[in-house]
């Protein structure tokens, strides 16, 4: 029963617009995150079964019953348990939530869900949401920019994502890892995009791997390991991480080039200081500020510039389902606007024949090619440099890659020079 009451608070938060990230708690247990996630991985097919099922819209005041029935609709598909042991813990847990009333409400939805499930997927089979569990905003975007590959983009989105590691290549290698990863029975491969990268086989505790607490490896998608080779980066260079935390990018920067000053930048303070907490985990160093990139005015203009930028996230939907409910339409124009105003902050910062690697987590144009073909119109003093690399898709603005790419999540990365106008 608890395990549905926690997720019900945990989705009754997301629904209030918070993120995944901040509504699960440590007090969640396993069975429950993989509930709330379930849920919102799956919640327009979920609530479109959940319409056939009731004469009439469950008021908004019992939102939390609503988000109880449809994690028991996919608890019974989704569980490995009996689904008659679904229907009970979810009725139990209307009595957790103090809506006993709502027992019998739950157990009615959930056991006609039992009798006529086949007939609901044929009801909602015409239902674009519902059948690709996406928005319909969404959908229209992502055919617009990659017409022949949508059914794939979508379906890698439903899917639970892997658990990819990044070794510390200051204490280790990528062989020895592997190997300390086989003695522990943990299997794993090495990735193709990165050369520190390691795809496990099945996610576990971060505590059970070997090494970790040690900082032998991090938990890092193999897309974003990528941004050390794209600096371009060379000893004594002054380097800022404008969008640093939580700090997996600065400490992969940090790995593999010892001889750089570094500056990680976060406009939160309590993000920051997370950058601090995995800094101190792997044993590195660096100059770590809390502040807005608009506002930073450095001593001296930086070689090198890391723009990560706040982004819509359409790329790493597999690991945060919310974002298919938290984002819309009329978000990209407003991310994109600030993208702009971000890229253009951080050139003023970069010396001449300095680079600046522009990357979003979004697979869509409007915050990709689109913002760097208008920068690059705009400024005479910006040249974009090639990315060579056979995996995603490329174009004359840069390289994106598509959550269909390997194992890795959707990103796209931009290099840019300050050349003499």
């Amino acid at each position: 029963m608890q395990e549905y009451v926690s997720a019900v608070n945990v989705l009754l938060k997301v629904a209030s617009g918070r993120s995944l990230d901040y509504a699960i708690g440590s007090g969640d247990s396993p069975l429950s995150r993989q509930i709330a996630y379930g849920v919102l991985r799956n919640f327009y097919s979920l609530s479109a079964c959940l319409e056939q099922l009731v004469k009439k819209p469950i008021a908004e005041k019992n939102q939390d019953i609503e988000l109880l029935i449809l994690a028991g609709i996919y608890s019974i598909d989704s569980l490995n348990r009996p689904a008659h042991a679904s229907v009970n813990f979810a009725v139990d847990a209307a009595v957790g939530l103090k809506k006993p009333w709502a027992k019998q409400l739950t157990n009615g939805v959930l056991r006609n869900y039992q009798r006529q499930k086949s007939t609901l997927l044929d009801k909602i089979s015409d239902d674009r949401e519902a059948v690709t569990n996406h928005p319909l905003w969404l959908l229209h975007r992502i055919e617009a920019a990659y017409a022949d590959q949508t059914e794939h983009i979508v379906a890698a989105n439903q899917v639970e994502p892997p658990m990819t590691l990044r070794v510390n290549v200051r204490q280790t290698n990528r062989d020895d890892y592997l190997e300390l990863l086989a003695g522990a029975g943990i299997a794993a491969r090495p990735g193709e995009l990165a050369t520190t990268s390691i795809y496990l086989e099945t996610p576990r505790p971060v505590d059970a791997l070997p090494g970790f607490a040690d900082g032998l490896a991090s938990v890092q998608d193999e897309a974003s390991q990528m941004i050390p080779g794209l600096l371009n980066l060379q000893g004594g260079q002054r380097v800022l991480d404008a969008c640093a935390a939580p700090g997996g990018k600065t400490c992969a920067i940090l790995e593999t080039h010892d001889d750089i000053q570094l500056t990680a930048l976060d406009k939160e303070a309590k993000r920051a200081a997370i950058i601090h907490d995995n800094l101190r985990r792997l044993k590195l160093t660096c100059d770590v500020k809390a502040g807005d990139l608009l506002q930073h005015q450095p001593d001296e203009l930086y070689d090198r510039i890391l723009l990560d930028v706040p982004c819509s996230a359409t790329g790493i939907i597999r690991r945060h389902p919310d974002i298919k409910l938290l984002r819309l339409d009329s978000d990209i124009d407003k991310l994109a606007a600030t993208q702009e105003e971000l890229l253009a902050k951080a050139w003023s910062l970069l010396c001449t024949n300095g680079e600046l690697l522009y990357s979003t987590c979004s697979i869509l144009p409007n915050e990709n090619q689109g913002i760097v073909e208008r920068f690059v119109q705009s400024h005479t003093d910006a040249r974009i440099l090639p990315i060579d690399s056979d995996a995603g898709i490329s174009s004359p603005e840069g390289l994106q890659l598509l959550p269909t790419t390997g194992g890795s999540d959707g990103f796209f990365f931009s290099r840019l020079q300050k050349v003499q106008p």
